[in-house]
């Protein structure tokens, strides 16, 4: 399954959190606390960006494995084990491309591509695309060079700190440094700023990485 159809995927399960609060945040029932199902959505909206790097670049890794894409220089420093080498180098075509994608997935099983510099250091893997560069040129048709690089700035700020509050959601119970602990307060405009961005920022870069690939 491509990357950005396993995206699309994940995003619809997320849109059930938004029908969700919707709903019942027209039931006026004092007892429901819809702000949570908020808190949930962001938390999933940014799982949906991470889970679409992770797919996007352990594909690509693959590709380039078999010839089909051009190697990187990061792609060139890549590590597998011994034992992946092993199976590669005994085994037919399929199963060592099957070996040397299974060992991809489990470096990056404990890694998350959701800070902005994470995303790059990754796609490097797998492309020469001047990541956020590229992001920003296609977001910003017509914009200057000076410019480029203040929206791509901007973008990755912005990136930075819908991750810091989903650290915060996801880890720290979205609570604020005071007495009584309160949580953050939160808004379903805020949750609509975070859903667009993402699904702005991932067709974009779906489209510069590919568009970097030689003919």
């Amino acid at each position: 399954m491509i990357p950005l159809q396993l995206f699309n995927d994940v995003w619809q399960r997320a849109e059930m959190l938004a029908a969700l609060h919707s709903f019942i945040s027209h039931q006026g029932t004092p007892a429901l606390k819809p702000e949570e199902l908020l808190r949930a959505d962001w938390v999933a909206r940014v799982s949906a960006l991470d889970l679409y790097v992770h797919e996007l670049v352990s594909q690509r890794m693959s590709q380039i494995m078999s010839g089909e894409l051009p190697q990187t220089p990061a792609f060139g420093r890549f590590r597998v084990s011994s034992e992946t080498l092993i199976r590669m180098k005994d085994g037919p075509e399929l199963a060592a491309k099957a070996a040397f994608d299974l060992d991809v997935r489990e470096q990056f099983a404990i890694q998350t591509f959701q800070m902005p510099e994470k995303i790059a250091d990754a796609i490097r893997l797998c492309s020469s695309v001047k990541l956020w560069l590229e992001v920003a040129a296609d977001q910003n048709p017509g914009a200057t060079p000076p410019q480029i690089e203040a929206f791509a700035k901007g973008t990755k700020a912005t990136l930075s700190l819908i991750v810091e509050r989903r650290n915060k959601i996801a880890h720290e119970g979205d609570l604020q440094p005071s007495v009584p602990r309160e949580p953050w307060p939160i808004a379903a405009s805020d949750v609509v700023e975070v859903r667009d961005f993402i699904r702005n920022l991932v067709n974009s870069i779906d489209k510069v990485v590919a568009a970097a690939d030689p003919a």
